[in-house]
């Protein structure tokens, strides 16, 4: 654990001592390294041996590998350099079967400012924050960023205390003079720390994320690549980050996102540690060490397509955000919005893109959906038209989803991991014939473990056919809003507001012989909107133990009562729904010998079949 004697410090002193001099010979040996690696690419050698030293890559790219295969990249003991201005730090374009392992990835100028919190003024709104002198002048130099998110930890750095998206503008971050800023605190924000387990505090310190778009490993349309041993020590946008219609089935093991050694650093990356969308077939993921991200750990999937009319009965003008791929004989289920019931099955017969008309697309789209349901998206970037024929005639709505399992990371293996201290969730899929299995997960401030479609972006598909199973999660869900530490639900509003809807869309989940340890104000499991769920032989130690925030979470306020009637005696329950396994809109349930250890006697019974629930067919201990 970090200790105060060396908090300010953001590069070991060897690194913090070189001089103008010393990183020009260094940028200098990147350039060369970077064109002898791609030569020797180019003339189809097997292997390329990067030489122990630091190599330094300066604006949005540094290093660019297309269209290589069987190729292997190996640099133990080389360390890449990049600058502040960094979009993405190497970029694997249209390869296949490439090796690149041993490489360590740092960044000259870090994504983030830190310091210590001075006083807390939750009547006037507004907090003191005392920045190290590196980061005020970061602060400076970063004038143009405008939108910062915050994150609390102890005194010590060692763990963070509270997470709430807590996002001020620069000009709610007035500087007050030397190192000093005055924060604007949110009213939510303020109102949430009356119930947090450790609300911040004076000689709390804290941090405040500068997330750019992009990745530090970035994986653009690959398939079958190979990354072992690539440590990133600070990353501004995704660290790593696959993408672009790829065949996927990529592997990474011993891979680590982490504060660097031997420094004070309190944050690794402002955003996402993993993110893979829109590939064939999802990655491996194997003894891992994923920590200090500012979002996600993990969060893998595909998009929803968004029906915008239907031009003849079997013919569609669908969009979709980031781009559509469908291909012939493509199987699409339709679910109709907001809400997400299956509706029907089609195969695709035809399918054409038209380019250039994203933001028409994306216009259509949230016109759609703030007038008729009231619900505003996010930008939804590449939502180009595209007309598809089916392969039978279709009765369907503006706005229903066209679900497709091509594309978002199917077959995922999730395994033998170590994922700690993150300021959002642990994993998040979206996808089908997954496994998550024996990962330890620990202090994540939402859920550890969340299959989650998430409509405000369009980011599906409905999750069916995963397994998850011999996981440890220790104070997953330490934010008390969290809801639960192992959660399977569909959304679609912008969390925390989000409802819970009787639609059954997922399925064939399995919650098998996992431990979870204190779950803050929310149960240890909670299953919603899936048919066939398995919760079996689960040990859940202390339940709802934050006990400032027990009885915060009132689920009767987020069940969507437009989607289908819930008897008032049903809504009283849920009101303090302290049950350690709870199950919404859910059929043909199967929950059995799963363990309870309830020290503080908060829980209510050992599981809560609650509201939308078929009572037919279930198997209960």
């Amino acid at each position: 654990m970090q200790t105060e004697s060396w908090i300010g410090e953001v590069y070991p002193a060897g690194i913090a001592a070189w001089t103008s001099e010393e990183k020009a010979a260094q940028a200098e040996a990147g350039r060369r390294m970077a064109a002898e690696l791609k030569q020797a690419a180019v003339e189809g050698k097997r292997e390329f041996r990067i030489p122990p030293g630091n190599y330094r890559f300066e604006g949005g790219t540094g290093i660019l590998l297309e269209n290589i295969a069987d190729f292997t990249v190996t640099g133990d003991g080389a360390a890449f350099w990049f600058t502040s201005d960094v979009r993405h730090a190497i970029v694997f374009r249209n390869c296949r079967n490439l090796r690149f392992r041993g490489v360590t990835l740092d960044m000259d100028g870090m994504p983030f400012l830190q310091g210590t919190v001075q006083s807390v003024d939750l009547n006037g709104k507004f907090l003191i924050v005392e920045l190290e002198e590196y980061y005020m002048e970061r602060f400076r130099e970063e004038a143009s960023h405008d939108l910062f998110r915050v994150m609390f930890l102890t005194r010590d750095g060692g763990r963070e205390t509270d997470s709430l998206d807590f996002l001020p503008a620069r000009g709610e971050m007035e500087p007050i003079g030397g190192n000093r800023l005055r924060v604007a605190v949110h009213a939510d924000v303020a109102e949430h720390w009356n119930y947090q387990l450790c609300p911040p505090q004076a000689g709390d310190r804290i941090v405040f994320g500068m997330r750019r778009p992009g990745g530090m490993l970035y994986v653009d349309g690959c398939g079958g690549m190979e990354f072992d041993r690539v440590t990133i020590f600070a990353s501004a946008g995704f660290a790593f980050y696959e993408a672009g219609f790829g065949e996927g089935g990529n592997r990474y093991r011993n891979c680590r996102l982490i504060r660097r050694p031997g420094t004070g650093r309190l944050l690794a990356s402002a955003a996402d540690c993993f993110h893979s969308r829109n590939q064939r077939r999802g990655p491996l993921i194997e003894n891992c060490e994923f920590s200090w991200a500012m979002d996600d750990f993990v969060n893998i999937h595909g998009y929803f397509n968004v029906v915008l009319e239907c031009t003849e009965p079997d013919e569609l003008l669908i969009a979709t955000s980031f781009g559509t791929h469908l291909e012939t004989g493509t199987e699409l289920t339709f679910f109709s919005a907001p809400h997400g019931n299956e509706t029907c099955r089609a195969a695709v017969r035809e399918f054409e893109a038209f380019p250039g008309t994203d933001a028409e697309g994306e216009k259509r789209i949230k016109q759609i959906y703030r007038e008729k349901f009231g619900i505003a998206l996010h930008s939804l970037p590449g939502s180009f038209l595209c007309r598809v024929k089916l392969d039978r005639p279709v009765r369907l709505s503006p706005g229903d989803f066209a679900n497709s399992y091509d594309f978002c990371g199917r077959g995922a293996v999730l395994r033998n991991n170590f994922l700690h201290d993150g300021h959002v969730r642990g994993i998040l899929l979206k996808s089908i014939d997954c496994r998550i299995e024996n990962n330890r997960i620990e202090r994540v401030a939402l859920n550890g473990i969340s299959l989650k479609p998430e409509f405000f972006w369009l980011e599906g598909p409905m999750p069916r056919r995963i397994r998850i199973a011999g996981n440890h999660l220790t104070d997953c869900g330490f934010n008390y809003s969290g809801v639960a530490a192992i959660l399977a639900m569909s959304g679609c509003c912008l969390p925390p507001r989000d409802r819970f809807t009787a639609a059954v869309n997922a399925g064939e989940i399995s919650v098998t012989g996992n431990v979870i340890e204190n779950c803050n104000a929310g149960p240890g499991i909670l299953i919603a909107n899936c048919r066939t769920p398995l919760v079996r032989d689960n040990r859940i130690i202390h339940p709802f133990s934050n006990g400032n925030a027990l009885g915060q979470i009132n689920f009767a306020e987020k069940l969507d009562y437009c989607s289908r009637f819930v008897p008032r005696e049903d809504r009283k329950t849920l009101e303090t729904p302290r049950y350690p396994i709870q199950f919404l809109a859910s059929e043909e349930i199967e929950c059995e010998e799963n363990t309870i250890i309830d020290p503080e006697q908060r829980c209510l019974g050992p599981q809560l079949i609650g509201v939308w629930c078929d009572a037919e067919r279930m198997i209960l201990q």
